[in-house]
C-alpha cells in the first residue's frame, strides 16, 4: 500500500493554527475570561517565537507547549460542546486552505494513495476538515473525556519529531510501500517524516527545510496566493 501524508498547520491550513483556535474562540462568543486566562501568558511566548530570540526551546517544543497552553480553553466543556466549536472553526478555515495543496489530495486519491491527515493539531478540527476532502485516516492531537464529560488533552502531544514513530505503530500491520509514498510538509521539524518516502514534498517551506530541499530536489510547493 502506497500512501500519501499530509500535515496541517502551515501545508493544508496556511495559518498558525494555535492563534486561529483563539481568535475563533473570540469570534463564536465564548468565555472572555477565559480567553483572557489562556492569552496572556502565550504573549511573551509568541513575540519571541516571531522574533527568533532564544527561550532555551526548540520551534518544536515552543509549538508543543502552545498546544498545552491553549487545551486550558477547553476544560470543562463535553465532547459535543467541542465539537460544536470545531464544527464551526473548520468552516471559517476553510478560506486558509492552500488550494494547491487540496489538489494534491484529490490528485493521490485518484492515483490510488492511502491518504493520511498527521498533525500536532487538535483532532476534532481535523476530522471535520479530513471529512471535506474525504481523507482516509486522521492523526491528531486527542482530548480525553473523564466520567463527567469534561475534557482535558492528552498528554501526549503528536510533534514533528514523533510523527513517524506515531505513523508506523499505526501502520505496523500493513506492508507500506515508502518508496512510492509521498508526504507534504512545511517544517525542518517534519524532516524525518519526509525522509521516510520516496516522494517528498515541500510546502512554502521554512527557511531550513527549503535549504535542504533545493540541495535534494524535492517537489516544493509555494506559497498559495
Amino acid at each position: 500500500m502506497k500512501i500519501a501524508i499530509f500535515d496541517f498547520n502551515g501545508t493544508i491550513f496556511s495559518r498558525e493554527t494555535m492563534p486561529f483556535i483563539l481568535s475563533q474562540w473570540y469570534k463564536q462568543k465564548y468565555s472572555q475570561y477565559k480567553l483572557l486566562k489562556v492569552y496572556i501568558p502565550l504573549i511573551p511566548l509568541y513575540l519571541k517565537y516571531k522574533m527568533g530570540l532564544s527561550l532555551n526551546l526548540s520551534k518544536e517544543e515552543m509549538e508543543v507547549k502552545a498546544v498545552r497552553k491553549v487545551s486550558k480553553i477547553f476544560k470543562g466543556m463535553s465532547k459535543n460542546e467541542i465539537d460544536i466549536f470545531f464544527s464551526k472553526a473548520a468552516s471559517s478555515a476553510s478560506k486558509y486552505f492552500n488550494e494547491k495543496v487540496i489538489t494534491e489530495i484529490s490528485r493521490c486519491k485518484k492515483n490510488g494513495y492511502y491518504t493520511v491527515l498527521l498533525s500536532g493539531a487538535y483532532k476534532p478540527l481535523l476530522k471535520q476538515v479530513a471529512t471535506g476532502f474525504k481523507i482516509d485516516t486522521i492523526i491528531g492531537s486527542e482530548f480525553i473525556y473523564n466520567k463527567n464529560s469534561n475534557s482535558k488533552l492528552k498528554i501526549n502531544i503528536i510533534s514533528g519529531s514523533k510523527k513517524l514513530y506515531v505513523l508506523k505503530d499505526y501502520f505496523k500491520d500493513e506492508k507500506i510501500d515508502w518508496e512510492n509514498s509521498k508526504a507534504y510538509a512545511d517544517s525542518f521539524h517534519d524532516l524525518q517524516l519526509l525522509e521516510a518516502v520516496g516522494k517528498p514534498v515541500a510546502v512554502n517551506p521554512d527557511s531550513s527545510l527549503q535549504t535542504i530541499a533545493q540541495k535534494r530536489n524535492w517537489s516544493t510547493i509555494c506559497s498559495a496566493d
